[in-house]
């Protein structure tokens, strides 16, 4: 099988994390990938390494019997952006312009035919990870610096597909931050007006 480190394919068995989705979305395709795969292959580039590493956990505590590889790397990225100086150019430009519409369609054309210099490219480096989580030993090499054992199965809670879409739907109801923890602080105050303590106090302001 390639080897998706040096291969910008994707495999039928990998999945691309990124930062900015949910991390239950992934185990689920993890776990539904191991009902007829051996071995699933997580990558992630830059901000989505952290992101991986959870996702792993995650699943290594869903399934039981995962070994797990861990390897990083580094990738050349090249990246095309606007000459800053263009765009300062084109800002003083606009302030001095007249009312003529040949004028405007003259500084059009010469604006598509300096179209290629306005691009700048440069290569830079970014960390990537990928892991390995597979059922057979063999797929992996037990010596290498980033592996790791099946947890127990005391630590295992075996979960399907369906199983993983109810938790992604209860935590999305009882998850913290917007509204859950303002709930949480809610239902205290509430509480607290209504004891004798809270009337105590009002009394003593009054007077």
């Amino acid at each position: 099988m390639p080897d998706s480190t040096t291969s910008d394919t994707k495999l039928e068995n990998e999945i691309r994390v990124s930062y900015k989705s949910d991390a239950l979305d992934y185990v689920y395709k993890a776990i539904v990938l191991f009902e007829t795969n051996d071995k699933v292959i997580l990558s992630g580039v830059g901000k989505a390494i952290s992101s991986v590493v959870n996702v792993a956990e995650m699943v290594k505590r869903r399934v039981k019997g995962i070994h797990q590889c861990t390897k990083l790397y580094e990738k050349e990225h090249t990246i095309k952006r606007e000459d800053p100086q263009f765009s300062k150019k084109d800002n003083k430009e606009d302030g001095k312009k007249s009312g003529e519409d040949e004028q405007e369609e003259n500084a059009e054309n010469d604006m598509n035919k300096d179209t290629a210099n306005r691009i700048i490219e440069f290569s830079t480096t970014v960390p990537c990870m990928k892991i390995i989580l597979t059922k057979d030993e063999k797929d992996v090499d037990k010596n290498e610096v980033g592996y790791q054992k099946p947890l127990d199965d005391k630590d295992v809670n075996v979960m399907t597909p369906d199983q993983i879409l109810k938790e992604k739907s209860y935590r999305r109801r009882y998850r913290r931050g917007r509204g859950g923890e303002n709930r949480f602080r809610s239902s205290y105050r509430k509480n607290y007006y209504e004891t004798s303590m809270w009337n105590n106090r009002r009394y003593e302001k009054r007077n």
